[in-house]
């Protein structure tokens, strides 16, 4: 009968005298082989990266936190130039048109001064206020804007086809079919401008508005043409058309001096920025409350262990490393049997 045997060699495994069993690594070939072990050496001497997620959400927080402080007194300079308009403005309304005109140059100032604090009013590069007074955390800058004219409701029982063309060689069209209501055309115009940056969406007024980031929007100014065919835009030649802010919010103030109806106007305007002022300052020192909480609650849970903590883990450690130790040395006693002794236990 053929009988074959097999040999079975240690693969880099010393059985020690001291009862311990050490594991040497892989020879490498590679002729750098001595500058790669030291540098996977060094490499784990070195202190570990110092990251968690409790150190992240930190992080985050005071981020927002900051942001938070900025708007606060953003929102405080907003008020009181807008109380300072609304005080002018009733005090023009009981003085009569003669001096509500020496009251123009003072209301001038607090509006720049509103629009200068919204400007400022950024961390890391983007807005925490909008135009609107609206408190914006951790969003990219956006514009909504309108096309005039391009409108479901006007001329809708039209079909015709409208090429926008937006700035550095992008166009799209929109198809005007004349029998739907035009949802399903801004849903189609929406999938369109995706890989331009830009989205669609529909007013309750009919108006298709655009959405885009601030950048893109300074850029679009007197940049976007529309060629029609002859029913909504004029056939056959592209128009350059001047974008709708949708809304403008502080830009679309307004002080009508003349009338009283005029100041009634622009009261009322003061009124609906001071609400929204009061809105956005009350939400930053609501979430400025529950964020300390949170803040707190992650100082509290990243306790560092103790050392007797230390030392049973590391004792833990020491009795697992043990009983690998005994499997490996057993292991390694059967695979350094000598070939003529396997040969002899397998006759007998």
């Amino acid at each position: 009968m053929a009988m074959s045997t097999l040999e079975v060699r240690p693969q880099n495994v010393a059985l020690t005298t001291h009862g311990r069993t050490s594991i040497s690594p892989p020879r490498f070939s590679h002729p750098h082989s001595d500058a790669n072990r030291t540098n996977v050496a060094s490499h784990h001497n070195q202190s570990p990266a110092s990251f968690s997620v409790s150190g992240m959400l930190l992080t985050q927080g005071q981020q927002n936190a900051t942001s938070l402080q900025i708007a606060t007194r953003s929102y405080q300079t907003i008020g009181v130039e807008l109380t300072k308009i609304k005080q002018g403005l009733t005090r023009a309304m009981q003085l009569g048109n003669a001096q509500a005109q020496s009251l123009q140059q003072g209301l001038s100032s607090s509006r720049r001064t509103i629009e200068q604090a919204i400007e400022m009013a950024r961390f890391d590069g983007k807005k925490v206020i909008d135009n609107q007074l609206a408190l914006k955390l951790n969003q990219a800058d956006i514009r909504r804007f309108s096309i005039p004219g391009l409108d479901i409701h006007r001329l809708g029982d039209k079909a015709e086809q409208i090429r926008l063309d937006f700035p550095q060689g992008h166009s799209v069209m929109v198809e005007f079919d004349g029998r739907s209501d035009g949802k399903k055309v801004v849903k189609m115009l929406d999938r369109s401008l995706i890989p331009l940056g830009l989205r669609a969406s529909l007013s309750q007024q009919g108006a298709i508005i655009f959405v885009a980031s601030e950048k893109a929007y300074g850029q679009m100014q007197k940049q976007v043409r529309v060629t029609g065919q002859g029913h909504r835009f004029p056939a056959g030649q592209s128009n350059v058309m001047t974008l709708q802010a949708e809304p403008e919010g502080v830009a679309e103030l307004s002080f009508e001096l003349g009338s009283r109806e005029g100041l009634k106007s622009s009261i009322a305007q003061v009124n609906k920025l001071l609400w929204q002022a009061r809105q956005g300052l009350e939400q930053a020192s609501s979430i400025k409350a529950e964020l300390n909480g949170q803040m707190q609650a992650l100082h509290q849970s990243s306790t560092v262990i103790s050392v007797n903590q230390v030392e049973d883990k590391l004792k833990a450690f020491d009795s697992s490393s043990g009983d690998f130790s005994n499997v490996l040395m057993s292991l390694g006693a059967q695979a350094n049997v000598k070939r003529h002794s396997v040969v002899a236990l397998l006759r007998d």
